[in-house]
């Protein structure tokens, strides 16, 4: 039976190696430049595609490359594109259509729309935009803030 998903070794050298396993030497590991200001957008995107492409970009600088992400990032916000085409179609043509003979039916754009989400979905996943694989990549744990953390930070707004 399998077990927890292995940790990234370079999360493992982050939080001290807990299992003491032995970690590649990291003259053994190659480092990617994280990605310095949004990357010209593909001329391929319309605009639903290239504003994804500015808010993830943004959002991601601390663990995107250009070296790396820039197709799977090029394809997610293709998928946007093509989604947001899908729902204004949708939108034109009605949840309900008339089927082949005549009784209503659920338009086949429905469909075609979750099967693209299913695809951003597992690309998001894969550059680390939800919680779980920002944490498999070891970045961005969110933490809530606590009652008291949250009071001492307005009683230290006050005194500013």
């Amino acid at each position: 039976m399998p077990g927890p998903p292995r940790q990234p070794t370079e999360l493992k050298r982050k939080r001290g190696n807990p299992g003491k396993e032995s970690l590649p030497a990291k003259s053994d590991t190659a480092s990617l430049a994280p990605a310095d200001g949004i990357p010209p957008a593909p001329a391929t995107l319309r605009p639903a595609g290239r504003a994804v492409w500015e808010r993830l970009w943004t959002a991601g600088q601390a663990w995107l490359s250009p070296q790396t992400d820039l197709d799977v990032l090029t394809r997610l916000c293709e998928y946007h594109d093509e989604r947001a085409t899908l729902r204004a179609e949708l939108d034109a043509t009605g949840y309900m259509v008339p089927g082949s003979m005549g009784q209503s039916r659920i338009n086949p754009l429905v469909g075609a729309i979750r099967v693209i989400e299913s695809h951003m979905t597992n690309l998001e996943g894969l550059c680390g935009f939800n919680p779980s694989d920002r944490g498999r990549l070891g970045y961005a744990e969110v933490k809530r803030q606590s009652k008291l953390e949250e009071l001492l930070a307005k009683r230290g707004n006050r005194g500013a």
